[in-house]
């Protein structure tokens, strides 16, 4: 347990440099070098601004050990995915992701895409009777339209450029 390991994978996970996260603390480039070498510990209000940052507790700073993923996963980091508009279709049922996907082909196919880019993501929102009594599942696909593509009687969504965490899984099993 090393607050300075913690604070080193935390900071490496939101891709700053050392001189980066000084800015945001406004505290010197070598006061975080003195963290992450356990040289020195930051003041309770550094700590808190610390964990209001990377959205951890004080207790997960202090007394976790925040890089032992590293053993599974490799290359954590945050990317930027740009921006895009998309139509998107909903399915609760027994097959719901088959359902959306094909309904998302259907969409494209009319509009003379053959190949559509597709994405897919579970949607939670589903009553226990749903789940337990009729084993129905719930699922959104998405068709990610090419510049310029305006599908007819379709709802257009736009999706802003945001952050995701990727990471490399080295041994699955």
């Amino acid at each position: 347990m090393s607050v300075g390991k913690n604070l080193q994978f935390l900071r490496k996970m939101k891709n700053l440099t050392q001189e980066e996260l000084a800015e945001k603390l406004a505290v010197s480039r070598q006061t975080v070098s003195k963290w992450e070498l356990d040289d020195a510990q930051p003041e309770i209000d550094k700590a808190i601004s610390l964990c209001e940052l990377f959205n951890c507790s004080l207790d997960d700073l202090f007394r976790s050990e925040m890089n032992g993923v590293e053993d599974i996963y490799t290359n954590l980091r945050t990317e930027t995915v740009k921006g895009f508009r998309y139509v998107k279709h909903a399915v609760v049922s027994t097959t719901p992701e088959d359902d959306a996907i094909d309904r998302i082909f259907t969409i494209a196919r009319s509009s003379g895409v053959e190949k559509p880019k597709v994405i897919g993501w579970d949607f939670p929102v589903l009553s226990q009777e749903q789940i337990n009594v009729y084993n129905m599942h719930g699922y959104e696909a998405a068709w990610i339209l090419p510049e310029g593509m305006t599908p007819s009687d379709c709802e257009i969504h736009q999706q802003e450029d945001h952050l995701y965490a990727a990471i490399t899984i080295t041994n699955p099993l």
